[in-house]
């Protein structure tokens, strides 16, 4: 009995190179990069920090200017109180009744209180405390001036002067801050009331989120006086210490410094919001910022020293592995010339590299055929030029006979014949002589000329021709072979059913964006039901085979069809018709697509 050998349960050579580059990868780049990383932060450690508190003043920044706009929409509330004539009336007791004086107040000034509470959530209430005790009292609005319970030299600020000020409750984390202005009466000459409003602690409360506070941290919130007003404390400290640290964060140019306390290394931070005139400082110790990169630096470091040892081996292996068959690969194709074209018969295997062989031979395969095809279509391109100048012989035999058919005309005093072969020769020169599918509006109206000329020897009298040229179209490019079909269509189904005397018209005009050429005849007509039919087709509203299953009008969309692809979107023919007066046809070209 034979034993089949058994596949090895690894087998480097057949692995993908996705998987190669990704054993590469995490040996040769990625592991030895995270190490000297590590111990390029380890020797820039201060300057990572310097990065850290940078990016912190600048969120910070960012939040107090946030806070200065909302402290700015806190303090408008007093102007609306100042700018209100009911609120200064009551304030005054300029009433000569008190059912007038509740009546102003529940009518005008408790709605204007509601309006600011609900516009604006950063205030938790306000209270007008008034001079003046000559009427009633509404609560919780109004109150007496002896009842108010902040710092009495806010009482003595000048008229027009408002000012922030907090409430010292240092073991309340919240700050209590207010906002005060005077209201004067209405010339402005004396106080009749003082506006105190309460906010609320949305409005620092965004700053505290953007600090991100943590167990190793202190922060301290001080007013304009440098008195303490509140604070947050993980690190207890002494009272000489906090009044230390205080005293540095005021001294120091800078918005943040280090510093050692209690044997730590600390990163002090000072910001100050103008509007509400309070300092923040902040204290915390750095090694907790970046402690789980320390814990393993060490571990890391011991790595990187045994990595050493194996990336020179390992870089051999994995390297060789994938462009050893490369390199054989790019030598057997530098053998290729235009006349040669080898097959590579080396080692194929099954990953990508061997994925690439098989393409490269199939592509040399496909290569064979397309220099056999080429030359095939080369010698068939040339047959069929042959074949075209035997086929310019037939045009020339036609014009020969045209032209000796005039001669005898001309020659038996038949002028009208003679003029009619001429015309017929010129009509074939354009239309089966031109090598080009463009040329100029100019030939195209004398190639339509030349076939009115024809259309009126046979009609007579019966039609008249007028031409109208208000545009310069000697160099306006056009498709060729565009008029005629719509002159034809005109005569044909418009002038010769009807027996009537009849008009044709063609009148060419022009703006800055469009050329217009309008064919208008005074024949049959159209049904209605018809010429929609027919715009349909012509705005693509409707597929062309319904104007071949009606009968007529392929020439006229075939037209419409080349205008479009040559001069763009918005070019095209345009059908106007009513049955037995006439009917329009006004063909709109771009300018910009002969530009």
């Amino acid at each position: 009995m034979e034993l089949i050998p058994k596949k090895p349960a690894f087998n480097f050579q057949n692995l993908s190179i996705v998987k190669k580059m990704a054993i590469g990868y995490i040996f040769i780049i990625f592991i030895p990069i995270i190490s000297f990383g590590l111990f390029l932060y380890n020797q820039n450690y201060n300057s990572f920090l310097e990065e850290y508190a940078q990016g912190r003043q600048k969120i910070v920044n960012q939040v107090l200017n946030n806070i200065n706009i909302s402290t700015v929409h806190i303090e408008s509330a007093y102007q609306l109180f100042q700018n209100n004539s009911n609120t200064i009336a009551y304030l005054s007791g300029n009433y000569r009744t008190d059912f007038e004086q509740v009546s102003n107040f529940l009518t005008y000034i408790r709605p204007l209180f509601s309006y600011i509470l609900s516009s604006n959530s950063m205030i938790d209430g306000m209270t007008i405390y008034m001079e003046q005790q000559n009427g009633m009292i509404f609560r919780p609005e109004m109150a007496k001036m002896d009842e108010f319970k902040l710092d009495e030299s806010i009482q003595k600020l000048p008229l027009g002067v408002g000012k922030w000020v907090t409430v010292n409750n240092v073991s309340d984390p919240n700050i209590d801050l207010h906002y005060v202005h005077k209201i004067g009466n209405r010339n402005f000459e004396q106080d009749i009331g003082l506006l105190d409003i309460k906010v609320t602690s949305k409005l620092i409360k965004p700053l505290f989120e953007s600090l991100n506070l943590n167990s190793k941290s202190n922060l301290y919130v001080l007013d304009q006086d440098r008195q303490v007003v509140s604070r947050i404390e993980k690190i207890h400290l002494t009272k000489d210490a906090e009044k230390s640290i205080l005293a540095d964060a005021f001294q120091s140019n800078a918005k943040y410094f280090y510093q050692n306390v209690t044997g730590n290394k600390m990163l002090i931070e000072s910001f100050y919001a103008d509007n509400i005139k309070l300092h923040f400082v902040m204290m915390e110790q750095v090694d907790d910022v970046f402690s789980g990169i320390k814990k393993n630096k060490y571990v890391l470091v011991l790595i990187v020293a045994t990595l050493l040892l194996l990336l020179s081996g390992m870089y051999y292996l994995i390297a060789s592995s994938i462009t050893k068959r490369i390199l054989k690969l790019s030598k057997h194709m530098r053998q290729v010339d235009e006349n040669y074209f080898p097959l590579y018969h080396g080692e194929i295997n099954k990953d990508e590299v061997g994925h690439l062989t098989s393409s490269y031979n199939a592509m040399i395969r496909r290569m064979d055929e397309l220099v056999n095809t080429v030359h095939r279509s080369e010698m068939l391109r040339k047959e069929s030029a042959y074949q075209m100048m035997q086929a310019q012989i037939k045009p020339h035999f036609l014009y020969n006979t045209l032209e000796s058919i005039r001669m005898i005309a001309e020659s038996n005093d038949d002028p009208e014949a003679a003029e009619m072969s001429y015309t017929l020769g010129k009509l074939f020169r354009y239309s089966l002589s031109g090598t080009k599918s463009e040329t100029y509006l100019q030939e195209e109206l004398e190639n339509v000329k030349d076939y009115i000329k024809i259309q009126q020897i046979r009609l007579g009298d019966r039609m008249q021709v007028s031409f109208t040229i208000d545009a310069v179209i000697d160099n306006f490019v056009c498709p060729h072979y565009i008029l005629q079909p719509i002159i034809e269509n005109s005569i044909v189904h418009g002038i010769a059913s009807v027996r009537k005397q009849v008009s044709l018209s063609i009148r060419i005009w022009e703006d800055y964006t469009f050329m217009f050429i309008a064919v208008s005849d005074t024949g049959a007509g159209m049904e209605e039901d018809r010429l929609k039919l027919i715009q349909r087709v012509l705005n693509g509203t409707l597929d062309p085979q319904a104007l071949q299953i009606s009968g007529g009008g392929i020439g006229m969309m075939n037209v419409n069809e080349r205008v479009k692809m040559f001069f763009g979107e918005g070019s095209g023919i345009q059908m106007e018709s009513k049955l037995n007066e006439g009917t329009t046809c006004l063909l709109k070209l771009s300018k910009g697509a002969t530009q």
